[in-house]
């Protein structure tokens, strides 16, 4: 297993060293070619107006700059083993599939800011946030997120209880994965209707503290986890 990682690592990392780099003020694009110039600049236009904008809304901004890997397709699964219908990765790194990203930078700007809430929820939560509302939150805050969760779910027949989604979505059915994304955004959409943004933030940082998703609920929250679930899943 470790050596398995170790030979990951080292591809990875050499890899990277033949990226060309393009640094910004809060971020660092890397990418592979000249190419691509273009595409990493404007990502770094896009990750700055989602820094300020998503980071004042939850009052919380990455202590230092955070990295933006543009791969290829064939890179992109390669390194990340992601499923075919992941558009993005944050594992400490945002990683993006380049996908002639700029013939459509309304999607770009989407995944940037989905990867940017994934980075601030690692440094709020920790591991311990569970996957609806961790995808839940990239969802809400990344444009056009609420829009179309409430279309998705609307056009569903039924929808999986909250802790049917704690875990990670690469194990459900590929039809599953979009209903999955929509209602873990309305539930978020619904906890900050509740308790405001800072209530979610407050959630968070419980649950990187080592509370227990159930302590933290009630106390953050005002309801057990359990009615929560019931009163958004039916």
């Amino acid at each position: 297993m470790f050596a398995r990682k170790l030979a990951e690592w080292l591809k990875e990392s050499q890899l990277q060293d033949r990226f060309y780099e393009t640094p910004g003020a809060h971020f660092r694009a890397l990418f592979q070619g000249t190419a691509d110039e273009n595409t990493a600049r404007r990502a770094l236009e896009m990750l700055e107006a989602a820094y300020y904008r998503i980071g004042s809304a939850l009052r919380t901004y990455p202590p230092k700059p955070i990295t933006v890997v543009f791969y290829t397709q064939q890179q992109f699964a390669d390194i990340t083993r992601s499923p075919a219908w992941s558009a993005g990765v944050y594992d400490g790194q945002i990683r993006v599939p380049v996908r002639n990203a700029l013939d459509k930078p309304e999607a770009l700007e989407r995944v940037l800011a989905h990867e940017f809430v994934h980075a601030l929820v690692a440094m709020l939560g920790g591991r311990s946030v569970p996957m609806w509302l961790n995808e839940g939150l990239a969802t809400v805050y990344q444009p056009g997120g609420i829009e179309e969760s409430e279309a998705t779910l609307a056009r569903a027949a039924t929808r999986p209880s909250l802790t049917q989604l704690e875990e990670s979505f690469r194990s459900l059915p590929d039809a599953a994965v979009p209903v999955a994304y929509a209602h873990s955004a309305m539930a978020v959409r619904r906890l900050i209707d509740l308790r405001s943004a800072d209530g979610v933030v407050q959630l968070l940082q419980d649950l990187g503290r080592g509370s227990s998703l159930d302590t933290a609920f009630q106390q953050r929250i005002g309801l057990r986890y359990e009615d929560f679930d019931r009163m958004v899943s039916r």
